[in-house]
C-alpha cells in the first residue's frame, strides 16, 4: 500500500514537472488558445476598421484563433482608448492605435484618463497614410489656390468635416489653416465614413479624409481631390499632388495605425502577436491592396513603435499646445 502510494505521489509530481517545467512557468502553454478582440476606436467603415478587419482575417488564419474586430466609437476614440487601457494584460484584447488616440488626444481632451507611454504594450505599427484634401463638387474649386482664395473670401463660412478633434484630418486641417490664413469651421463626426457621407451630400465643404475610404469615392466623381497631406505623392494615385506642390510650401501631415495591448502583457506574447503582424504584412494581396488604397506598410519591432508614439506624442503636443486647442 505504501509503495502504491509512492508511485501516485512521482507520477503526479512527474506530471506536474511536465506541465509546468522546472522553473515553475508553463512550458506547454499555447497561446492563443481562445478568440482575440481588436477593438477599433471609430465608426466602421474608416482607416482603422478597413486595416483591422484586412489583419484580423489573416491573424485568424496565422494563429489558429479567431480575430474578432470590435468597433467601440465615442470621444473621438478616448472610450476604446481607456477600455483597453484597463483590460488584463493577457494578449486577448487589442486596440488598432491611431495617430489620434496615442498622440494627440491626451494633449487636447481634459478628461483623457489613459497615458499612451504607460498604459499600453505597443505590438506593431502597421501603415502610414497622407489624408486627401476633397471637396464636394458643388463647390467652385478645383485646386488649393483656388480653395485657400475662395476661404479668404469667404472667412468662417467653409465648413470642414473631420472624423473627431484630434484625429489626423482635424489636425491637418489645423494646420492647413494655419499655413494659409484662413478661417475656416470645424464640424466634427463621429467617423470618417459618416463624414464623407456628408460631403458628398453637399453638408459640408470639405475635408481631409483618409484615402482607404476616399479614393473609391474620388474615382466615382462622388467628391473631388485637390491633393495629398502627406510628402509624397500616393502610388495609388500619383496624379494628385501633394499640398505642398499645389500651393502651401513646407506642408506636410501624415496618419498612421498600428496595434497597442495593455501594458504588462507578456512579451513573448508581443513577440508572437507581432511576428504574426508583419507576417500579414507580407502577404501580397494584403500589401497590394493596403497600398492600392492609399497606404504606405510599414513593418517593424515593438520596440520600433513605441520610440514612434513616443516622438509622435511630443510633436503633436506642441502644436496643440501652441494652437491652443482644447477638447471637453
Amino acid at each position: 500500500m505504501q509503495m502504491f502510494k509512492a508511485r501516485v505521489i512521482v507520477t503526479g509530481l512527474m506530471a506536474l514537472l511536465g506541465t509546468f517545467g522546472a522553473s515553475g512557468n508553463a512550458s506547454a502553454e499555447v497561446f492563443p488558445d481562445k478568440p482575440i478582440k481588436l477593438v477599433v476606436a471609430s465608426a466602421a467603415g474608416g482607416a482603422s476598421d478597413i486595416v483591422a478587419r484586412l489583419m484580423a482575417d489573416r491573424l485568424t488564419q496565422s494563429l489558429g484563433q479567431p480575430v474578432v474586430v470590435e468597433a467601440k466609437p465615442g470621444a473621438n476614440g478616448n472610450i476604446a482608448a481607456e477600455l483597453v487601457a484597463k483590460s488584463p494584460p493577457d494578449g486577448y484584447t487589442l486596440m488598432m492605435g491611431t495617430i489620434g488616440v496615442l498622440a494627440i488626444n491626451p494633449s487636447m481632451y481634459k478628461s483623457v484618463r489613459f497615458d499612451p507611454l504607460k498604459d499600453y504594450a505597443p505590438v506593431a505599427r502597421l501603415v502610414s497614410f497622407s489624408n486627401m484634401l476633397v471637396v464636394t463638387p458643388n463647390l467652385p474649386v478645383k485646386t488649393v489656390k483656388e480653395l485657400v482664395e475662395y476661404a479668404k473670401a469667404n472667412p468662417g463660412r467653409l465648413r470642414y468635416g473631420s472624423p473627431g478633434a484630434g484625429g489626423s484630418p482635424h489636425m491637418a486641417m489645423v494646420v492647413f489653416g494655419q499655413m494659409t490664413n484662413t478661417d475656416l469651421t470645424h464640424v466634427p463626426y463621429k467617423g470618417a465614413a459618416p463624414a464623407l457621407t456628408d460631403l458628398m451630400g453637399g453638408h459640408i465643404d470639405f475635408a481631409f479624409s483618409d484615402p482607404l475610404l476616399t479614393l473609391p469615392q474620388v474615382r466615382a466623381g462622388k467628391v473631388r481631390a485637390l491633393a495629398v497631406s502627406g510628402n509624397t505623392r500616393l502610388a495609388s494615385a500619383p496624379e494628385i499632388p501633394t499640398v505642398a506642390e499645389a500651393g502651401v510650401p513646407g506642408y506636410a501631415v501624415s496618419g498612421w495605425l498600428g496595434i497597442v495591448a495593455p501594458a504588462g502583457t507578456p512579451a513573448d506574447r508581443i513577440a508572437k502577436l507581432n511576428a504574426a503582424l508583419n507576417e500579414a504584412l507580407a502577404v501580397p494581396e494584403v500589401n497590394a491592396k493596403l497600398v492600392e488604397q492609399g497606404s504606405a506598410v510599414i513593418p517593424g519591432t515593438p520596440q520600433e513603435f513605441g520610440a514612434f508614439i513616443r516622438s509622435e506624442y511630443f510633436r503633436w503636443k506642441k502644436v496643440v499646445d501652441e494652437a491652443k486647442l482644447v477638447a471637453d
